[in-house]
């Protein structure tokens, strides 16, 4: 939307500038108001687009992105937040690599607080073990016996489903874990995409609203 004024007398320019400090303030609002509609339906458009490019074991991964005004400072006007609180989750956005040497669960994925618990159990109970397989790869091991059953019984189950194996005997090694200098992760989300193709609605909610003033 585009204004154009003449100012033909100071008096004029003093009553302009009254009257502009009170309209940038129903316009800071207005512009507010027409975020805060579009802002729910990015935010339904973000969650959607994660879930579909993304295997989510917790679901509050997808609900950790979300869209909202920022309005606070009286001196400029509002913007649409596009994010997640989450902060490695923009690596899923541009790709890129996390370096550090990393366990990382084999044949299928575990939650990490979950996957930590049962690594520190396996660790007390002398149950873990480290090994170098053909490939030159740093596998953490475990024994199939009795007293780690249930902290097991995940590992075995995908470790079988996996290797098409139909029964594990007592006493054989269960891979649980590769230990990793690095993980590479690659572009796998395209949100600034998705976030320009609302743009269009979002201008026009936002002039809609500002046509309102008087």
């Amino acid at each position: 939307m585009r204004i154009s004024i003449r100012i033909d007398s100071a008096a004029a320019k003093a009553q302009l500038r009254r009257w502009g400090g009170e309209f940038r303030d129903k316009a800071h609002k207005a512009v507010a108001r027409g975020i805060a509609g579009q802002a729910v339906e990015v935010k339904q458009a973000v969650r959607a687009h994660v879930a579909e490019r993304m295997t989510v074991v917790r679901k509050s991964f997808v609900k950790g992105f979300t869209a909202k005004v920022l309005d606070r400072d009286k001196n400029r006007l509002p913007a649409l937040y596009v994010g997640s609180g989450i902060q490695w989750a923009g690596l899923h956005e541009r790709g890129g690599q996390i370096a550090g040497r990393m366990l990382i669960p084999l044949h299928g994925r575990v939650g990490r607080k979950k996957f930590k618990a049962q690594v520190a159990a396996l660790m007390r109970g002398g149950n873990a073990y480290f090994i170098k397989n053909k490939r030159g790869n740093i596998v953490l091991m475990a024994e199939n016996i009795k007293d780690h059953d249930r902290t097991l019984s995940g590992f075995k189950r995908r470790y079988r489903k996996a290797e098409g194996i139909g029964r594990l005997k007592r006493g054989d090694d269960i891979p649980i874990a590769v230990l990793v200098p690095r993980v590479a992760l690659r572009k796998r989300l395209d949100i600034e995409r998705l976030v320009a193709g609302h743009i269009p609605r979002l201008a026009a909610a936002i002039q809609q609203h500002l046509e309102t003033l008087d």
